[in-house]
């Protein structure tokens, strides 16, 4: 499973949630990018993109539990 942050968001929001997940899961890879071409959103929230589908949350705390069991679905398919 590969989660992709903007490099933009991890500056402004969601450092600590990508700190939190890093090397926690090994089926897991985080991938920063440059622009994932969701500018508004990056502004104004920490998100995360998984398998194509946006996963955001109020604040980085919230979006590592999103993104935990957005791992944990995966788990069980």
């Amino acid at each position: 499973m590969k989660i992709k942050f903007c490099e933009k968001n991890l500056d402004r929001f969601s450092k600590p949630a990508y700190k939190a997940l890093k090397g926690r899961h090994d089926d897991v890879k985080l991938k920063k990018e440059s622009c994932l071409k969701e500018c508004r959103l990056c502004r104004a929230e920490p998100f995360a993109i998984v398998k194509g589908e946006i996963v955001r949350a109020d604040t980085p705390k919230k979006l590592v539990k999103k993104l935990e069991k957005a791992i944990e679905q995966k788990g069980k398919k």
